[in-house]
């Protein structure tokens, strides 16, 4: 889920989120030192955006759990839907915080939250936007629960 999250988050970095409309994504590969997301975006915008950056932290409270980052850029062309492969990094602060995070996932959701951030280019300007505290929940409502992208399904 963290792995969608990060993929739309960072597709509306300069152009915000009217400008882009996720059609469906699908995690091709998962295992502990990373994934491959594959998704469908559509881009209203007339340019093409470039993903260049992008990293998600996830908290359960104050502890950290793990991160997700972007391992190379990925290529939005205007005005098109088009289907990427986004390669995505994975580092976890600790293999108990990550056991004890799906305990919380589990029970208590809004305890785990999302900061982290995105940056796109257009043309030769670059943008980041960032996001703090963000509870998973909202994630969950908009992208579906974390056991349909644990076991490889599709939104």
């Amino acid at each position: 889920m963290v792995v969608v999250m990060l993929s739309a988050t960072s597709c509306s970095v300069l152009l915000g989120l009217r400008h882009f409309e996720l059609k469906g994504a699908e995690v091709v590969r998962f295992d502990m030192s990373g994934a491959e997301v594959e998704m469908t975006i559509r881009n209203k915008s007339l340019f093409k955006v470039t993903l260049v950056d992008g990293l998600l932290a996830a908290y359960d409270g104050d502890t950290p759990i793990g991160e997700v980052f972007v391992q190379e850029p990925v290529v939005l062309p205007g005005r098109k839907t088009t289907t990427v492969r986004l390669k995505l990094g994975l580092r976890f602060s600790s293999p108990m915080a990550a056991l004890r995070a799906l305990n919380t996932l589990t029970k208590e959701p809004d305890k785990i939250t999302i900061s982290g951030y995105g940056e796109g280019k257009v043309l030769w300007f670059s943008k980041k936007i960032v996001r703090e505290n963000v509870p998973i929940s909202k994630f969950i409502n908009i992208f579906g629960a974390p056991a349909n992208y644990l076991s490889g399904k599709t939104l």
